[in-house]
């Protein structure tokens, strides 16, 4: 009798603890399927911007791109990169990636930085309109078409001896470095408003 209550006891534990390996193992592999599903997603998404930016990149330009060192405001003293965004295209822009670039005297890049043109530069009234976070929804910049933005981004982990030839005011001379004052600029990736919306 005593051995029936003990095999009794160790089926029903068996059986528990098998049970309950089976729910850990299947809220498991829903919450993985759950996550690849949401990384599906988001891969999915940057291919299609990226792809976006090879097809609407003709509607793009950025005119105006000089690196100097800030002369006023919170930005001052500091190396920034500025110019002029403008969507000449038919279709909004909800998301929009540029890679700016900075050649040495053979046209190898030495310095490159990726930002949105849209983000408001520090110090400025725009940043009033940036969102907080846990305080507010993210609210997305629609650049519409015919929109013309100008744009400063500081240069962050700038080489030492580019920070240099920025700051150097004396014109293009021997002692600028490797930076032959050239810049460059390439889309990364656009995201188009959806027409329905």
């Amino acid at each position: 009798m005593l051995l029936k209550k003990k095999s009794l006891i160790v089926t029903f534990v068996s059986g528990f603890v098998l049970s309950g390996v089976l729910v850990l193992t299947l809220v498991g592999y829903i919450a993985y399927i759950e996550n690849k599903n949401e990384e599906s997603k988001i891969s999915y998404r940057y291919m299609l911007e990226r792809l976006n930016a090879r097809t609407y990149e003709k509607y793009i330009e950025v005119s105006g791109l000089v690196a100097k060192t800030e002369d006023a405001g919170a930005l001052k003293g500091k190396n920034i990169v500025e110019g002029i965004f403008k969507n000449k295209g038919d279709k909004d822009i909800s998301e929009i990636l540029i890679k700016v670039r900075l050649f040495d005297r053979d046209g190898a890049i030495i310095y490159e930085t990726i930002f949105d043109p849209r983000e408001p530069t520090l110090g400025s009234l725009a940043i009033s309109e940036v969102s907080i976070p846990y305080i507010s929804t993210h609210a997305k910049i629609v650049t519409k078409k015919g929109d013309s933005v100008p744009f400063k981004k500081m240069l962050s982990n700038c080489p030492p001896e580019i920070s240099s030839a920025i700051s150097n005011t004396s014109g293009f001379s021997k002692d600028r470095g490797r930076w032959s004052g050239k810049l460059g600029y390439q889309l990364v990736s656009i995201g188009l408003c959806d027409p329905g919306v």
